[in-house]
């Protein structure tokens, strides 16, 4: 038993050494890869679907174009694409009909 235990207390000592040098990369997307993930927010979003959006994306940044009907939807886009991760900055470029 106090084998055992000394494996346990060692393997945690092992695994909590390891450096940042060792540890896996985060990747942060840019360019298409963000657009597609803010696409992918934005018509798995139950309020802005139906409006079909276009988005563009440049290194971090990413512009939305299209119509909605209402002033909030667009601010509503716009709140859903500052969310995605690795977005610098929104250019929300959507019209709204009323």
């Amino acid at each position: 038993m106090k084998f055992a235990r000394l494996i346990l207390v060692f393997s945690v000592f092992v695994m909590g050494t390891v450096s940042a040098a060792d540890a896996p990369a985060i990747s942060v997307l840019t360019g298409d890869a963000l657009a597609a993930a803010v696409k992918g927010n934005l018509d798995n979003d139950l309020t802005l679907q139906k409006f079909n959006l276009k988005v563009k994306g440049k290194e971090a940044d990413v512009t939305i174009e299209g119509s909605v009907d209402e002033g909030e939807q667009m601010a509503h886009a716009g709140n859903v694409a500052e969310q995605v991760k690795g977005v610098r900055y929104v250019f929300n470029n959507i019209v709204p009909k009323n």
